[in-house]
């Protein structure tokens, strides 16, 4: 060969494998690897526009290293274009700005949504919750993004909890790195059709433990010494992440609000267990005697156990516990801000960091100003309405989620910071200070001792965790004493349902609300009021585009029908919109269920379309087992009496009983139904 086709040649050799892998890198994206799911995703076409919806498999694409137990957004749905006059809201952060513990219907952006009907009564408004459990700064930064391709009027961030154990978490179980342009690389690399369908076929199969909780399942590790260089790494990450933010939206035009992050300061302790091992043995038990010394006294001689409990701080300055009980101690004796000063530095301290350190926090507030963002002083505007100045019970329910009360005053405080700004988006100060209490959205936005209790066994649940129930066991008492008083009040059937909501199988993909569970136990008592406001609260609790709509949209109806004795045209309206949107669902979405389809039936035969229910329900009787299958049949054989078609009702009926079971004798009772002779 001459010189010049050697090295051709050579260049030719080179880049073959390159070659290679981008051909067998295109034929695996034919096949359906490669990149990640979008946050949202076009149902197809509405009235306006186009029906869009959140699609959770955008963000459960962060959570590589336990795909089967991942974090998730709520549903929620809106229309592109915009409509006119509309203002759109979108909320981007964690599992605390997606309202956990409590149900949609009592999230802070539901208390948004109704305070901001108020103060802007020539506009309507749209609160949309993009909040996701267990994430970290960056799939924060990634769906952030992806918003602001959808028109939004403001951006509220608030993140930062999670930014050593959520998904790129720098302690958390799948962290990818100790800086952002680690993360970008990794998050790049996985991408790839290659990297995924390796990981399919060759990879680690997901153990996860399904029986922990999400929060147990994030971790990586449990101690992080006060010194540990990821406490440094994970402020860093933050503010980069939140710069980035604010700077995409600054460069989109859009106004964005940054949320600073109040935590549970004085009635949660450290949820890490402190190392005392770098002290000599003398001094490790003369610790150990000064705080054991220091907790007995704590609720009965307040100022000898904060003796007992200097001494631990003397001996090992970053003493979580010992800060935070000397800290309980300075409260008692009515210290305030010298306690206060005792309960961010057990926070900072803390071996297992689920509340953001002082770094984190000053992190967000220096991206935030740095970027030109509003920032919305959450923290101190929980400290103002919190005795003494420190956060506890009264706005808190664990370490980082807002009680209701709590939600309320996150809204208030967002709307307080939109009386700053100038143009369409300012609040007049007259305005917002006419806003009524709390505990009036609360009411409006249909509290009830079903949900509460929903939230107390959920948190129950989260208190019993090893981790906190040690650390922390009179969180687990406090839950489980509101719970067990709340089921003492309850009629004996809505306590068999609350129980029966307790079970992870009433919840196939997502969490149904306690009240639409009471609520149909209502209707079977008779309490027909009762029952309509329960599924008002569960209607506001999912999605307009989801089976459970329509099926607590069927069982609303149905408790009006029985009180009044029929549907006005009211009421047949809302059935024909429900039908519609079952029809969307139909056509666009996902109703493998066959949930969809019965009470699309339920709904006709509520309007007395009889002949029209027949075919959603036989459509329903090939997808539904058990119970829900006994339920469809008892509908049609309604449906073939009132159309005159006894034969089928008897022969559908006749069927039931010889092939059904153990639900034989609900098929014999069906034949009461049926006209005898005929």
């Amino acid at each position: 060969m001459s010189r010049r086709r050697r090295i051709l040649f050579r260049i030719a050799a080179l880049c073959l494998p390159f070659i290679l892998i981008a051909l067998v890198e295109c034929g695996l994206r034919l096949a359906g690897y490669g990149g990640y799911r979008p946050s949202f995703r076009a149902v197809g076409p509405t009235a306006g526009g186009t029906l869009m919806t959140t699609d959770n498999r955008g963000p459960s694409s962060y959570f590589y290293a336990n795909r089967s137990k991942s974090g998730s957004m709520g549903e929620t749905t809106f229309v592109a274009p915009k409509p006119a006059g509309t203002i759109r809201v979108f909320c981007v952060g964690e599992s605390a700005m997606k309202g956990f513990p409590q149900p949609p219907a009592f999230a802070w952006s539901s208390f948004l949504g109704e305070m901001l009907s108020d103060v802007w009564t020539d506009r309507r408004v749209e609160v949309i919750n993009l909040g996701t459990t267990a994430i970290a700064s960056f799939p924060a930064l990634g769906i952030l993004t992806e918003s602001l391709t959808h028109e939004p009027d403001l951006i509220v961030i608030h993140c930062g909890h999670n930014e050593f154990f959520g998904a790129y978490g720098v302690a958390s179980l799948h962290s990818s790195g100790n800086s952002p342009g680690a993360i970008r690389l990794q998050r790049g690399l996985r991408a790839l059709g290659i990297v995924q369908c390796a990981q399919q076929w060759f990879g680690p199969r997901d153990d996860t433990d399904h029986d922990r909780t999400l929060m147990e399942t994030m971790m990586g590790q449990a101690y992080l010494a006060p010194d540990d260089p990821l406490r440094d790494a994970a402020a860093r990450n933050l503010g980069v992440h939140a710069r980035a933010m604010v700077d995409r939206c600054k460069a989109a035009g859009v106004p964005v609000i940054v949320c600073t992050l109040p935590s549970n300061e004085r009635d949660l302790a450290p949820l890490g267990t402190d190392d005392i091992s770098s002290l000599s043995d003398e001094e490790q038990a003369q610790l150990k005697a000064a705080l054991s010394e220091g907790l007995a006294r704590l609720e009965s001689d307040a100022a000898g156990a904060k003796q007992e409990l200097q001494r631990v701080v003397d001996l090992s300055p970053m003493h979580a516990l010992g800060r935070y009980s000397l800290g309980r101690a300075m409260f008692a004796l009515a210290e305030h801000a010298e306690a206060a000063k005792q309960f961010q530095a057990a926070i900072d301290a803390d071996p297992m960091p689920w509340r953001a350190p002082s770094r984190s926090v000053e992190a967000v507030r220096r991206a935030a100003a740095d970027g030109g963002a509003v920032i919305c002083d959450l923290a101190a505007a929980f400290r103002r309405a919190s005795p003494g100045g420190c956060i506890g019970w009264e706005l808190m329910d664990d370490h980082v989620h807002p009680s209701l009360q709590g939600q309320a005053l996150w809204a208030a405080a967002v709307v307080e910071t939109l009386t700053t700004f100038e143009g369409p988006l300012h609040v007049p100060r007259a305005a917002f200070e006419a806003l009524p209490g709390w505990e009036e959205f609360a009411h409006r936005l249909g509290d009830n001792p079903y949900d509460r209790y929903g939230v107390a066994h959920t948190l129950r649940v989260l208190c019993n965790i090893p981790f906190i129930r040690r650390t922390n066991p009179g969180a687990f008492d406090r839950f489980n004493n509101v719970a067990i008083e709340l089921e003492r009040r309850m009629h004996p059937d809505v306590r068999q349902a609350m129980h029966e909501w307790q079970k992870p199988t009433t919840h196939p993909g997502t969490q149904r609300p306690a009240s639409s569970m009471a609520g149909k136990v209502m209707i079977r008592l008779g309490r027909y009021d009762e029952a309509e406001q329960l599924y008002r609260v569960a209607l506001r609790c999912v999605s307009p585009h989801h089976a459970w709509n329509l099926e607590y949209t069927y069982f609303l109806l149905a408790a009006r029908e029985r009180r009044n004795g029929g549907l006005n045209d009211g009421d047949r309206r809302l059935a024909a919109e429900a039908i519609e949107r079952g029809r969307m669902i139909l056509r666009f979405g996902k109703a493998e269920s066959g949930q969809t389809e019965r009470f699309m039936g339920r709904l006709h035969q509520l309007r007395g379309e009889w002949s029209e229910a027949i075919a959603c329900l036989l459509a329903a009787r090939d997808k539904v087992t058990s119970t829900d299958l006994v339920a469809v049949d008892q509908a049609l054989v309604m449906s073939y009496v009132r159309i005159g078609n006894a034969a089928e009702a008897r022969r559908l009926v006749q069927d039931g009983i010889a092939h059904s079971g153990q639900y034989a004798e609900l098929y014999r009772q069906m034949l009461r139904l049926i006209p005898a002779g005929k």
